[in-house]
């Protein structure tokens, strides 16, 4: 196992970005590489985000899960929004806003970044900020075969399989992964396949590229759990989705064809059309889903790289169709369709983005973003009626600045717009028609840091201080258990710290011992929220733990390697009145790895272990939780106690 890199060391990222030095970077950025990946088990990615200051992936079941960054997000009942991630240069985020990475192998993952806030004009303004996920490993990667196998509690097993094949212009990669699990809990067994195909050649100074992946996903239900039963029976289902026996089947592809031309020495051209095919089936206890969507998109980029100018510029587009099915499932309805509506969402982003060094100690960055978002929805049982609506152009500026103090320490800062479109679902009044009144999400934030690396690049240290305003914030409304829309929610404010470091010791020639250490603290407060009469102003959002603390250290040795990690979280509100809030928890996790070599063959034998101390907690909490009829509110996903995992790696 390799060092957590909390910040990224000096290199330029191949794909989807391009940082040539973060050091001096004019904001905030964390990086995880392949190698932070092997500090866990081979498919749980909430563990190695939860590592990176002011980012926190809540994982309810393996299908269930909701990332946020600096808060961003955490009113999403059931999936990732507000923010955006990259594949390469294919979105994972789709027309509706709804980001899933967590279905991406990890031999899929050669290294993630995370941008936060509005930063990154170049991939949207969101003002959660933007994951970018690098498919690729070296060209110079030599020719071999990779196959993993693990096993661990709760009938869960993982098998992966990676080839790469050479040729005299580029490189092939095929990569497959199966995921298994019963569950620790009633009704979550958990099915997951994957295959992608990925080639990259090189004619002349321009390349080409592709990238596809196809997933099948069939996942039981569980659901949240109301305070007793969760304190009292946390392997139990809801019961009205055990009762249904609830579950989710999709198959998705996704695919990417793209071409980089160089111009001359300072000049490209990057092309990519990229695209979607998905249907899901989900039952629930209200209704049965038929989820079908399709997608194609164009990313172009025009780059120039001077001396101390550095110039990109181009656009995004995306156009979604999407058909949804409701069905009965009740007696009287059972398998009647209730509703059928065709949904077409479509974007188009322009952006652009100049750095200066003004002085070989100073760099200076400009950037914008400009986005128009429309929407168009058609009831089948109406097909002369249709809806349609359109955001008006939002422009999204941003500035930022690093001055280098020495040289190994920099300052820097930036300021930036940033804006979110309400889903389908939040813009959508219950009978279909798209409310006139609603409004993206938007707000200014601001960022002050320092940077610290050693000349050896064994010390590294990063503060990030940050302030955030927004307005026009949207919550969701809820009329019944499955019918629910969003409403604008007046202005909030966000302040926070994000404070990381890592310490690497050399003991012997051969004995490396790495220390890691993140902690972010936030406060996040509605200014002016009224609700169906209630003031719910100076009340803290819910949902958004008050501190995360991280704690990890590896020994490498010659052949061997241990690594311990402990995060603390939080206690955090649970509703928009502060009535209820969910404490802080502990989660200590292990894992040792030997190494070792046969011939021509290489290997990695391991062994783990999550929630050492078997700590009861909920890994993810439901924000206002609905109560319908004299039920208590379900708040609580419950977390996997004491589980260990052994697994082993041959390289030929």
């Amino acid at each position: 196992m390799g060092q957590r890199h909390i910040v990224l060391n000096e290199v330029t990222v191949d794909a989807p970005v391009h940082i040539p030095s973060s050091q001096q970077w004019p904001g905030s950025i964390s990086m995880l590489d392949s190698l932070n990946l092997e500090s866990g088990n081979s498919y749980q990615l909430a563990e190695h985000l939860n590592s990176l200051p002011g980012v926190l992936m809540q994982q309810g079941t393996l299908s269930t899960n909701r990332i946020t960054i600096r808060g961003i997000g955490s009113r999403t009942p059931y999936n990732s929004n507000r923010i955006k991630a990259y594949w390469g240069a294919t979105p994972l985020t789709d027309g509706d806003g709804v980001t899933a990475i967590e279905d991406i192998g990890f031999n899929d993952i050669q290294s993630l970044t995370v941008l936060k806030g509005p930063s990154s004009a170049l991939y949207g303004a969101g003002l959660g900020g933007v994951i970018l996920i690098n498919p690729w490993t070296s060209l110079k990667t030599e020719q071999h075969l990779t196959v993993q196998s693990e096993a661990g509690n709760y009938g869960t097993y993982s098998n992966q399989l990676t080839t790469v094949l050479k040729s005299g212009k580029g490189s092939s990669w095929i990569t497959a992964n199966q995921l298994h699990t019963n569950g620790y809990r009633e009704n979550s067994l958990y099915n997951r396949y994957n295959l992608s195909l990925k080639g990259k050649y090189q004619f002349g100074q321009h390349y080409w590229h592709y990238l596809y992946n196809y997933r099948y996903l069939h996942g039981q239900i569980p659901s949240s759990l109301d305070s007793i039963d969760f304190n009292n029976n946390p392997q139990k289902a809801a019961d009205s989705w055990a009762a249904i026996e609830g579950y989710e089947k999709s198959k998705r592809h996704l695919f990417n064809a793209g071409v980089h031309l160089s111009v001359n020495s300072q000049l490209s051209n990057s092309i990519d059309i990229f695209g979607t095919i998905s249907d899901m089936d989900e039952l629930r206890p209200f209704n049965r889903l038929e989820d079908n969507k399709n997608a194609v998109g164009l990313r172009e980029k025009l780059s120039y790289q001077g001396t101390r100018l550095r110039v990109e510029a181009g656009l995004e587009a995306l156009l979604e169709h999407n058909h949804v099915k409701l069905y009965g499932v009740k007696e009287n309805n059972l398998g009647h369709i209730l509703s059928s509506t065709k949904l077409q969402r479509s974007y188009i982003n322009l952006f652009g983005l100049a750095e200066y060094k003004l002085h070989p100690k100073l760099l200076i960055q400009a950037a914008f973003n400009l986005n128009t978002t429309w929407y168009n929805s058609k009831q089948q049982a109406s097909e002369s009626e249709s809806f349609n609506h359109q955001y008006p152009l939002t422009l999204s500026p941003h500035l930022g600045i690093n001055y280098q103090l020495s040289g190994v320490s920099n300052i820097f800062a930036s300021a930036g717009h940033g804006f979110s479109t309400p889903s389908v679902e939040e813009a959508q009044l219950p009978d279909g028609r798209f409310n006139p009144s609603i409004k993206p999400e938007e707000g200014y934030q601001v960022d002050l840091g320092y940077r610290y690396t050693s000349s050896d690049n064994q010390s590294k240290f990063e503060a990030t201080a940050y302030w955030m305003r927004m307005n026009n914030l949207l919550v969701t409304k809820r009329e019944s258990e499955d019918i629910f829309y969003g409403a604008n929610a007046g202005k909030t404010s966000h302040y926070g710290l994000e404070i990381s470091g890592s310490q690497t010791v050399r003991i012997s020639n051969s004995a490396i011992l790495i220390m890691n250490a993140t902690f972010d603290h936030s406060i996040n407060k509605f200014l002016e929220f009224v609700d169906d009469g209630t003031d719910y102003s100076n009340k803290h959002l819910p949902g958004i733990p008050d501190y995360n603390l991280y704690l990890a250290t590896t020994a490498n040795m010659k052949e061997l390697s241990i690594h311990f990690n402990y995060r603390t979280q939080g206690s955090q509100y649970l509703n928009d009145s502060n009535l209820n809030n969910y404490n802080s928890f502990s989660v200590l996790n292990a894992k040792v790895s030997h190494t070792f070599k046969f011939k021509n063959v290489r290997g990695l034998l391991y062994a783990g272990a999550n929630n050492l101390l078997n700590a009861h907690y909920a890994s993810m909490v439901l924000v206002n939780a609905p109560s319908f009829g004299n039920n208590l509110p379900r708040y609580y996903y419950p977390a996997l106690p004491f589980n260990a995992y052994i697994g082993l790696r041959l390289t030929i």
